[in-house]
């Protein structure tokens, strides 16, 4: 029979899972190098603030290494949503700092795939 646990152990907050917090980031695509923040939330959530706010999750999927996959809009000059950018990458997390890689598959406002862009990322845990 398992002895019961100390109230402090069971009231002691859980570790947050390493990838989760706020990340100042380069973003690279073949012809464009951008800014980005991301921010990784205890329980998967993310959210990617660049030109627009984009939302979606992440998850880990292995000893420092996690997976991220978020939506973007793109906003036309008129303030409409003329489509958006299905991010899906997969990151290594190396202390203070992760890269990610992947294809961003962008969709115009019917939804129609217009472009696939392989996307590489730089990111420095923003304190």
């Amino acid at each position: 029979m398992p002895l019961p646990r100390s109230r402090s152990d069971r009231d002691a907050p859980s570790p947050l899972p390493a990838a989760a917090g706020v990340w100042r980031a380069l973003v690279r695509r073949p012809r464009e190098t951008s800014t980005a923040t991301f921010v990784l939330g205890p329980r998967g959530t993310a959210v990617l603030l660049s030109g627009t706010a984009g939302h979606g999750s992440w998850s880990t999927t292995d000893t420092g290494v996690f997976s991220y996959r978020i939506t973007e809009p793109l906003i036309g000059a008129d303030g409409r949503c003329t489509g958006w950018v299905d991010v899906d990458q997969t990151g290594v997390l190396r202390g203070a700092v992760f890269t990610s890689r992947g294809v961003s598959r962008v969709h115009d406002a019917r939804g129609v795939l217009r472009s696939r862009v392989p996307v590489a990322v730089l990111a420095r845990r923003w304190e």
